[in-house]
C-alpha cells in the first residue's frame, strides 16, 4: 500500500527528492526518529494520545487490542492468530528497517501515536471551523467540552492553524509519510464500537477531504478503498463528471482495482512519432482555440476539447503543487493498476505550457491561478515535473484531446491564420509594416481604378 520512494542518481532526481521528504511530522516508520526537527513533534503526539482518549473516554488498552484483533472481532484471540492483522499493517510498508520486522510492539506503538495523533488533526479542523462544522459529525468527535484545545496550544490553535496546518497538510500528503486507512478505521472503529463500518469510513472521507482540500461541503462521491490519505486526495482530484458522452480520462486496465505493491520503475524519456506536434497554449491560440474553465472544482479528469474550445479545470498553483503532483505520480508509478490520470494531466500540462507567455493566457482564461509569483515560476515547474516520464498513449488526453487539437492546427486555414498571427500580430512593428502595405494596395488599387473609369467615362459625358 505505502511505499518508499527512492532517490534517482540523476541530478534531477536529486533536485526533487525535498518533495519526498517530511518537513514538519512524520507519519509511519520511514521517517521516524531520522530528524531532529521531525522529533520535535514527538511530545506533542503523547499529549494528543492522552486528549484523545479521554474525549472518547477510551483507554490505550482499547486501541490496542483492536489493532491486534482480527479484523470485524472485538473479542480476545489468541496472540499468534492476532499477529495477521497487525502483520497486515506491516505488509502495507515495503522494505522496513529490520527493527520494525523484529519488533512488534515498537510497531504497534508507532501506529498508534501517529494514528491517534492524524485522527486529531483532522477531527479538530473540522470542528474548529465553527459554522463550517457539520452537525451530524458531534455523534463522530467525542464530548464536545473535549473537543477544544486551549487558546494557546502550539498545534491546536489559531496559531497552529495559522503557522503549521499548511506544512502538516502538505507532509500527510507525501508517499513515504502515510498511514494505511486500515489503521484510521481501526482506531476511529475502537472508540465508537456501535457505528457501522460504512459511516465510519464516510466520516473518514469527508474529513480528510476537508483537511487536504479546505472545503467540508465537497461532494463526497463513491471512492472505493482507498490505501491511505493520498490515495483518497488523488481520487478526489479525479472524479469523472461534465465531460461529453463517450468521454473517458484513461482507458482502463481491467485490473484497475488492484493496487499490489510494485517496484519502482525505470522511466523512459518521453518520445513521439514524427507525425505527432505538440503545440504550445500561445501557439493554438494563434490558431484560433479559445481556453475556457471547464470545472470551477479541480477535476483533473475533466479535460475536452470542443469546436473551438479546449475547456481545462481551474488549478490554483501555490507553494505545495509541485510537490503533491509529485507525490501523486510516484504513487501512481508504484501501483500496478492504479491509473495514471495525474501523471497524464501533468505531461498535458506541459505539452501547452513553454514559457510565461503560455502561463499568462492560460491565467487570464482563469483556468490557472499562479499563487508562487512570477508566470516564468509557473511554466519551469511544469517542465521540470515531468522530466523523463512517458505519458500513457491510451490515456483520453493522448489518444483524443492531443489528437484533436492536431487536427484543428493542421487545417490549412488555421494553419495559415496561425502563421499571419505568429509573424505579424506580435511585433508591432511588423503589424505597422502589414498595415501600410494593405493601405498602399488599396490606394494603387483606387487609383487604378479611376484612371480606367476616368477613360471609359470621360468629364464631359
Amino acid at each position: 500500500m505505502t511505499t518508499s520512494v527512492g532517490t534517482s542518481q540523476n541530478n534531477d532526481s536529486m533536485k526533487k527528492s525535498a518533495a519526498y521528504l517530511p518537513h514538519t511530522v512524520s507519519f509511519g516508520p520511514y521517517h521516524h526518529g531520522k530528524n531532529d526537527h521531525l522529533k520535535k513533534m514527538d511530545p506533542h503526539k503523547h499529549r494528543v494520545l492522552g486528549h484523545f482518549l479521554r474525549r472518547y473516554n477510551a483507554t490505550l488498552q482499547t486501541l490496542t487490542d483492536s489493532i491486534i484483533a482480527t479484523s470485524g472481532m472485538r473479542q480476545q484471540v489468541d496472540r499468534v492468530e492476532a499477529l495477521s492483522v497487525l502483520q497486515r499493517l506491516m505488509d502495507s510498508y515495503e522494505s522496513l528497517d529490520e527493527k520494525w520486522l523484529h519488533d512488534h510492539d515498537g510497531f504497534l506503538k508507532l501506529m498508534i501515536f501517529d494514528g491517534c495523533f492524524m485522527l486529531e488533526i483532522l477531527q479538530w479542523l473540522l470542528v474548529s471551523d465553527g459554522d463550517k462544522a457539520v452537525p451530524a459529525v458531534s455523534a463522530f468527535t467525542g464530548s464536545v467540552d473535549e473537543c477544544y484545545y486551549a487558546d494557546n496550544d502550539p498545534i491546536f490553535s489559531r496559531h497552529g492553524k495559522l503557522y503549521f496546518l499548511s506544512y502538516i497538510r502538505r507532509d500527510m500528503l507525501m508517499l513515504e509519510n502515510q498511514l494505511p486507512m486500515l489503521l484510521l478505521k481501526t482506531l476511529l472503529g475502537a472508540v465508537l464500537p456501535t457505528k457501522p463500518k460504512e459511516d465510519i469510513e464516510e466520516h473518514l472521507n469527508m474529513i480528510i477531504l476537508n483537511f487536504c482540500k479546505g472545503n467540508s461541503s465537497h461532494n463526497m462521491q463513491k471512492m472505493g478503498t482507498c490505501l491511505h490519505v493520498l490515495d483518497l486526495y488523488r481520487k478526489s482530484l479525479l472524479t469523472h463528471q461534465n465531460q461529453p458522452v463517450g468521454a473517458s480520462s484513461t482507458v482502463k486496465n481491467q485490473n484497475s482495482g488492484n493496487h499490489s505493491k510494485a517496484k519502482r520503475p525505470m522511466m523512459a524519456c518521453t518520445t513521439r512519432s514524427g507525425e505527432d506536434i505538440v503545440r504550445s497554449a500561445m501557439n493554438l491560440h494563434e490558431s484560433g482555440i479559445k481556453f475556457k474553465k471547464s470545472t470551477e472544482t479541480c477535476n483533473l479528469t475533466d479535460i475536452w476539447f470542443k469546436g473551438h474550445t479546449l475547456r481545462l479545470p481551474v488549478v490554483v498553483i501555490d507553494d505545495t503543487t509541485e510537490s503533491t503532483l509529485l507525490n501523486m505520480m510516484a504513487f501512481e508509478r508504484f501501483h500496478v493498476g492504479a491509473g495514471n490520470e495525474i501523471t497524464s494531466y501533468a505531461c498535458f500540462m506541459d505539452n501547452i505550457i513553454d514559457s510565461s507567455d503560455d502561463v499568462k493566457l492560460l491565467r487570464s482564461s482563469g483556468v490557472l491561478q499562479n499563487a508562487i509569483g512570477s508566470d516564468k515560476a509557473v511554466a519551469k515547474l511544469f517542465n521540470e515535473l515531468t522530466k523523463d516520464v512517458t505519458p500513457d498513449p491510451e490515456s483520453w488526453l493522448e489518444k483524443v484531446v492531443q489528437k484533436q487539437l492536431d487536427e484543428y492546427c493542421r487545417n490549412k486555414w488555421h494553419e495559415w491564420r496561425a502563421n499571419l498571427s505568429h509573424t505579424y500580430f506580435k511585433n508591432p512593428w511588423a503589424l505597422l509594416s502589414l498595415l501600410a502595405a494593405v493601405l498602399l494596395l488599396a490606394l494603387t488599387i483606387s487609383q487604378t481604378f479611376y484612371s480606367i473609369y476616368g477613360y471609359y467615362k470621360p468629364k464631359g459625358n
